[in-house]
């Protein structure tokens, strides 16, 4: 009660003043990221204004943009707004007429300065969109003055201009009109004069001709003016095939499906509409080569046919409509793309968004993530170390799922896979969530241990997470007595206990760790086997355990071919064991086999050659024990 009072008059403080300095200063906060708590507290902060003043909230926004001089703050301004409008959006909830009187024009201000960069458009299109949502609703006189403004951009700065028309709701047909044979006239201009390094300004042109003839199809049906944008699709396809260009078609033609996706699902494209873009696509389809495929994708995501009367879209939807939370996932989606991975982990990180939001969030900053890893894209150092200190404070939000836990494991381990390979840059305060957590939160943080798949080569690190987690795994491995029960901690200390032998198994100081837990492992396994409860539990970890050693092999060596391949024997050798659980290891054996180099691998001599122990007298040669086993 006493925080959120705090936070009404701290809002206030910054909100009900002509001046936008506050709200700046909150922004300028989140866009620096120095200091995590000063960041959290800004992040609460600007929710709560959005959340409870969403007027005030958007025109001190669009102030902050047109009046800063801070390129950084401008940019995270219009972005913060993006977001909160869309939320606003599918939430239901309207921005008054007495603010939309104020905030139309701010809008324009915004489109037309000079300090507006062509990256700013993004979030721009988005937030004049949603702006053109509310003032239909509002029936707020209209908005002639947008009207102007794209006439004005057509001429002056044309790409703009097709930013801010793809994005727009159905509009009146005197609202285009005014920039109608402009517009399309520099489309035309873009179309037929093709940059190879500009495939986007050229996707731009394409996407304005298509959106032109589906807002027409949405007002009334002008035969002559249809057939024109159709010929010039078709027209401007050709020539680009003619020149050779196919592959730049490609990218276009790419840019085109995502676009018809989101708009289709945002508008809810009628019969006509999406026949006009079916036409476009019939009329190419025989002349191009590589394109083939994408014209394929295009026209199949438009076939779906609509039975249900086209609703108009200035319509609100109740809430909890299945089609609605479809149209919603899509959009946010398709929003999440145009945004940093620090931004994406932002949204994970607000308490604004609703919990499917944020695992949408979460899931599509894996993908990022998964991307750089295999450099398909390029993520900076400084924005891995954004990640770092924000993803500490995920890991101890309360209001985590576990599926949305899973996940978060998988962004910690590229980030780790980064970090690690910048040997200057440590992540102690990973290190010492775990370590904290083991007690309390075990599963949690033996899981995200596990997740670790990365060497991890900072002795200090592992030894100091192993000090505190090693003897909480060592407590848990202890066979459980009830199967009634969930037994998911079991698995997780038997796998966490693997993970820890193999990123122990290279430190001198801890072999006999090493060996002490590795035989607790096989003890555990073989008391559960002759309990007869081995089903649920020691195939659940074997299984578990399968996909962690997938997931390591990338850097294995001698020492750890070695000791997995005694590992696998030994509980192998287990008396008793079902098939079904011995097909898991024999499947883990192979996995090693096929993916450690030839050169690194060395058998382990005998019994207790796996953990570098004494060998016993008359101990069978590795090579028959093995043989015996399957291996």
């Amino acid at each position: 009660m006493e925080e959120s009072l705090n936070l009404m008059l701290k809002a206030r403080e910054v909100l009900a003043t002509p001046s936008h300095k506050g709200l700046e200063k909150i922004v300028e906060t989140l866009s620096m990221f120095q200091d995590f708590n000063e960041y959290q507290t800004a992040l609460t902060l600007l929710n709560f204004c959005a959340t409870n003043f969403p007027n005030c909230y958007t025109l001190m926004l669009l102030k902050v943009y047109r009046s800063s001089s801070n390129g950084d703050i401008r940019s995270h301004s219009i972005c913060f707004l993006s977001e909160s409008l869309f939320d606003f959006r599918t939430r239901n909830l309207e921005l008054s007429r007495i603010a939309l009187h104020e905030i139309k024009p701010l809008v324009i201000e915004c489109l037309i300065m000079q300090e507006t960069k062509e990256s700013d458009m993004k979030y721009l299109r988005r937030i004049v969109s949603l702006i053109t949502y509310y003032v239909v609703i509002c029936d707020n006189g209209g908005w002639h003055e947008l009207s102007d403004c794209i006439l004005w951009l057509a001429e002056n700065e044309p790409v703009k201009a097709f930013h801010v028309f793809i994005d727009l709701p159905s509009v009146y047909m005197n609202f285009i009109d005014r920039f109608m044979k402009i517009i399309v006239e520099k489309a035309e201009k873009v179309l037929f004069n093709p940059e190879k390094d500009r495939v986007e300004d050229w996707s731009l042109a394409l996407e304005t001709v298509v959106k032109m003839g589906i807002q027409i199809l949405d007002t009334e049906l002008r035969v002559d003016l249809i057939k024109n944008l159709i010929n010039t699709l078709v027209k401007s396809v050709k020539e680009l095939v003619e020149k050779g260009m196919e592959e730049f078609l490609v990218q276009g033609l790419e840019h085109l499906e995502r676009f018809v996706s989101r708009d289709k699902n945002l508008y809810n494209y009628n019969k006509e509409q999406r026949h006009f873009v079916m036409t476009f696509m019939f009329k190419i389809k025989d002349f191009v080569t590589q394109s083939k495929e994408i014209v394929k994708k295009i026209t199949q995501l438009l076939k779906t046919q609509d039975n249900a009367a086209r609703k108009p879209v200035v319509k609100v939807k109740p809430r909890g409509n299945q089609d609605d939370g479809e149209e919603y996932e899509r959009g946010l989606y398709d929003h999440l793309k145009t945004l940093s991975s620090v931004d994406i982990l932002k949204i994970f990180v607000s308490n604004v968004v609703d919990d499917r939001s944020r695992e949408i969030a979460i899931r599509r900053l894996e993908v990022v993530l998964s991307d750089h890893t295999w450099k398909k894209v390029e993520i900076d150092i400084s924005e891995m170390r954004q990640l770092q200190t924000l993803l500490i404070s995920c890991l101890k939000q309360e209001r985590i799922s576990d599926s949305m836990f899973k996940v978060l494991g998988q962004v910690v381990n590229h980030v780790v896979y980064e970090m690690f390979k910048h040997q200057d840059v440590a992540w102690d305060s990973l290190r010492d969530y775990i370590a904290s957590q083991s007690k309390t939160k075990f599963q949690r943080a033996v899981y995200i241990f596990q997740c670790l798949t990365t060497p991890l080569e900072d002795d200090e690190f592992v030894i100091h997470v192993m000090e505190n987690l090693l003897p909480e795994i060592r407590i848990r491995l202890n066979p459980p007595k009830d199967l009634l029960v969930d037994n998911s901690c079991w698995v997780l200390a038997f796998t966490g206990a693997f993970c820890a032998t193999i990123h122990l198994i290279k430190i001198p100081s801890q072999a006999e760790s090493v060996k002490e837990i590795a035989n607790e492992m096989i003890d555990s396994v073989r008391e559960l086997v002759e309990r007869g409860i081995e089903v649920g539990l020691v195939r659940r970890a074997f299984r578990d355990l399968e996909n962690i050693v997938k997931k390591q092999m990338e850097w294995y060596e001698t020492i750890e071919y070695k000791f997995v391949k005694g590992l696998l024997w030994k509980l192998y050798a287990i008396k008793g064991m079902k098939w079904e659980s011995k097909i898991v290891l024999w499947r883990i054996n192979v996995i090693v086999e096929r993916r450690v180099n030839e050169e690194l691998k060395e058998l382990p001599k005998g019994k207790f050659d796996w953990l570098n122990l004494p060998e016993a007298e008359r101990c069978v040669q590795s090579e028959i024990l093995l043989a015996d086993y399957g291996f």
